[in-house]
């Protein structure tokens, strides 16, 4: 009888658990959904007074940084729109995506920051490693994690490595992605409370407090999970582990390439 009521009670708690999740959760979707609706209006005016200056200014060097900022304006109204449904349970298509090829966007898009030119990207995840989910949410998150970790190191000498390997979660085959940095590491007082929303050594300036949190949501909604260390040798570490698209057919290939800005 003891034992029945102890396996009662550890799943009442489980239970609990996991409602104080959602509502987190929900109450960060309303938050989310609310800071979408202002940006959309500015974002679509923008758009709209660079698409004229593009069509009134013929020379090539004008024509190419103007795309970049249609392009980066219109990644700006699918984040957008992808925090107005950020409080709602929506099913979305699923589909492989390559994980290797979603860094290379991520660094792509995080090296408009000037610090990016001194610090290196070794993008080590195995050319043949994907998984199942959306691609621009999934671009948020690791886009993220990279600022994160941009932010964190040393202006000369910095280096972010990320790196694949199969995993599991559940009794789930999945794939792990990590990515270490040789910044400072997590201070001791923010480590257990990393991913809450508006938890920042960095408010004044470069952060809100919010990428890890929106990061976490979009991660458990595509059935993963995501967690935060420091490594032993120094720097912190973020791991994700996602479903993986193909794990009884993973293309065994060594290798990963060397970036800087």
């Amino acid at each position: 009888t003891m034992r029945r009521l102890r396996q009662q009670n550890e799943e009442l708690e489980a239970t609990r658990s996991k409602l104080l999740e959602q509502d987190r959760l929900a109450s960060l979707g309303l938050l989310s959904a609310s800071v979408a609706h202002e940006l959309n209006t500015p974002l679509a005016v923008l758009q709209g007074y660079i698409e004229k200056l593009a069509e009134t200014n013929p020379s090539p060097q004008n024509s190419e940084r103007l795309a970049r900022m249609l392009k980066m304006t219109q990644r700006l109204r699918r984040i957008s729109e992808s925090l107005v449904g950020f409080s709602r349970v929506r099913r979305e298509k699923n589909e492989p995506v390559p994980i290797r090829t979603l860094i290379d966007e991520a660094w792509h898009i995080a090296s408009i920051d000037e610090k990016a030119a001194s610090v290196v990207l070794l993008n080590e995840a195995n050319p043949a490693d994907a998984v199942l989910g959306n691609g621009d949410r999934l671009l948020q998150v690791f886009l993220n994690l990279i600022r994160n970790a941009l932010q964190a190191v040393p202006a000369k000498g910095g280096e972010i490595v990320v790196r694949t390997c199969p995993s599991r979660l559940d009794g789930k085959a999945m794939l792990s992605i990590r990515v270490d940095d040789n910044g400072p590491g997590i201070p001791a007082d923010v480590l257990p409370d990393i991913f809450d929303a508006f938890v920042s050594t960095r408010l004044d300036s470069n952060g809100t407090g919010l990428g890890l949190t929106v990061s976490e949501g979009i991660v458990h909604q595509h059935g993963g999970s995501i967690s935060a260390s420091n490594r032993p040798g120094g720097g912190a570490s973020i791991e994700v582990k996602l479903l993986d698209s193909a794990p009884n057919h993973r293309l065994v290939q060594p290798g990963g390439s060397r970036q800087a800005s």
